[in-house]
């Protein structure tokens, strides 16, 4: 069957099929070794967790970036014996690679070659298991694979002997092909609309109530659903895997005194996440945008933690909650030594050393994050006149009304207001 998507699908399940995977880091000018080799250990751990054994990892220096094959070609060639001795069926590559490069390199070594993005990409399609997460998924993937359509022709055409004599309907094929593609992507793009639809409906509902809401970030595997079931006591599934969470969880915390709260579990951030994948999780990680609060979840144990901590504040950035009040949580400081706990205070003065998994440090997290939440809705003094009853019961319902006194004049009300809703009452407020 000469169909382009034939190619395309074994692709996506290359990671599936193959029995020994190297990997190949690239060290760029001015970049120490341990960076580069801490990300090469990142990518194994990509790799592993779809349950592939690796049978080796080289680190490459480059002074530059070769277009044709990103390597030069003595490191291609130092690279391809490598791949022999290790008896390798696929190299996975710590950089993006061009279509052309990913082509070129296998062309040259005679093997599958994929980049961190696709076995990025396979991870999500692997955890993906709500409706929302599977076309988010699949509307990345498919925008992954459409600038690789002409090189998986090419791919196939050579294949088959590549008479110049087929060159129209491969040509007539691979348009073909590109309108499929871009009909899928298009056909995606409605159904996640209105799966948001939906889910923005309900979100909406959620932010007219006078529950304020949390929500964890943070990169991935920093122990986030952990530290959702020790706040709130609820029992979600916790996996000591990579992007075990795809999909937002929410649970609601009440604590004693009254103050209640709405907190979310995220997606993990990690470094390099693909921009496709950012974009089409983009209304999922709006989570945190809108949340009064943020607790930005870190691995204390992790020798990373400072990079790791930099990419997820990029991430809050550039998803325009750079302003937000947030809680920066040192998690996992239950594997600390006394020595690594005071050089986690001093370099993080701010921070709260928390263990989800023994509780320490949860009561301290619960207290700061009561104090960040009535920070957020701080208490305001309102004045109605007996014609306005009706915004009185609209602060019962969007609002925490703390007390209410009854006089000639109407009705004095003490309620906690978010600065967005005391800006539209503000012909009500009393200045105390």
């Amino acid at each position: 069957m000469d169909n382009i998507f034939i190619e395309l699908e074994k692709r996506d399940i290359l990671s599936r099929m193959c029995d020994k995977v190297s990997l190949i880091g690239i060290r760029e000018y001015g970049e120490t070794i341990q960076t580069a080799e801490a990300h090469l250990d990142e990518l194994e751990g990509l790799v592993r967790s779809l349950g592939i054994p690796t049978a080796g990892s080289l680190l490459v220096t480059l002074k530059s970036i070769h277009t044709r094959w990103l390597l030069g070609k003595g490191k291609v060639e130092e690279v391809a014996q490598a791949i022999a001795d290790q008896d390798a069926d696929l190299v996975v590559f710590d950089s993006d690679l061009s279509p052309a490069q990913q082509r070129n390199l296998e062309e040259n070594w005679h093997t599958a070659v994929i980049d961190r993005r696709e076995v990025i990409l396979d991870i999500f399609a692997d955890r993906a298991s709500t409706r929302e997460a599977v076309l988010q998924v699949a509307l990345a993937r498919m925008k992954y694979s459409l600038p690789r359509l002409t090189r998986a022709w090419t791919h196939l055409s050579r294949q088959r002997g590549g008479a110049k004599g087929n060159r129209g309907k491969g040509e007539t094929q691979l348009e073909t092909d590109r309108r499929l593609v871009l009909s899928k992507i298009a056909n995606f793009k409605r159904d996640l609309a209105k799966v948001r639809e939906q889910r923005d409906v309900r979100r909406k509902k959620r932010l007219e109530r006078p529950v304020p809401s949390v929500s964890l970030v943070g990169y991935t595997n920093a122990g986030k659903s952990s530290l959702l079931n020790a706040v709130s006591g609820s029992r979600v599934l916790v996996e000591d895997k990579l992007f075990a969470t795809l999909d937002p969880t929410t649970r609601r915390v009440e604590q004693t005194g009254g103050r209640e709260f709405l907190i979310t579990d995220t997606v993990g951030f990690i470094r390099k996440l693909p921009h496709d994948l950012v974009d089409a999780f983009r209304s999922t990680l709006e989570e945190a945008v809108l949340a009064d609060v943020i607790i930005h979840v870190a691995d204390a144990h992790s020798h990373e933690l400072d990079e790791h901590v930099k990419v997820t504040e990029k991430v809050l950035r550039e998803l325009g909650s750079g302003d937000k009040t947030r809680l920066l949580v040192l998690n996992k400081c239950d594997s600390l030594t006394k020595d690594e706990r005071e050089a986690l205070s001093f370099l993080h003065p701010q921070g709260l050393l928390v263990s989800a998994h023994t509780g320490e440090g949860i009561q301290t997290l619960l207290e700061k994050l009561g104090a960040c939440l009535d920070a957020s809705r701080p208490i305001v003094t309102l004045h109605l006149p007996p014609d306005r009853w009706d915004v009185r019961a609209r602060l019962h319902k969007e609002a925490t009304v703390l007390d209410e006194q009854y006089d000639d004049e109407g009705l004095t009300l003490t309620v906690r207001l978010s600065a967005e809703e005391r800006g539209r009452l503000l012909e009500f407020v009393v200045e105390v």
